[in-house]
């Protein structure tokens, strides 16, 4: 399992895949292949319950190595209780040979 904080941004909320950067400064990347997760295949669920598909995307940039979570099923509308600057814990977490990446509110 893997944990790390979000903050509900502009590319979060209107970009089509719904990119959520990991953080590096808050999980080590290491983690994510010790974790044993799928990052090809995730299953997100959200705070209220609803679920997409997604994938763990690993690039690079300017400023380095990356890793953003990243919608790609055919439905990707967010519901519209999500809004900008929301605090959000991401829980990446693999059960029953399945992996998924639970949202919810940090409270």
């Amino acid at each position: 399992m893997a944990v790390f904080e979000f903050t509900a941004n502009d590319s979060f909320l209107d970009g089509s895949g719904h990119p959520i950067t990991i953080p590096k400064s808050q999980l080590p990347y290491s983690a994510l292949t010790a974790a044993g997760l799928d990052l090809n295949d995730i299953t997100v669920i959200l705070p209220h319950g609803e679920r997409f598909e997604a994938a763990i995307y690993h690039g690079e940039a300017g400023f380095g190595e990356y890793y953003q979570l990243r919608f790609n099923g055919s439905n990707r509308t967010l519901p519209s209780y999500l809004k900008l600057g929301d605090h959000l814990i991401i829980v990446l977490t693999k059960a029953a040979a399945r992996s998924y990446a639970l949202v919810e509110f940090r409270g």
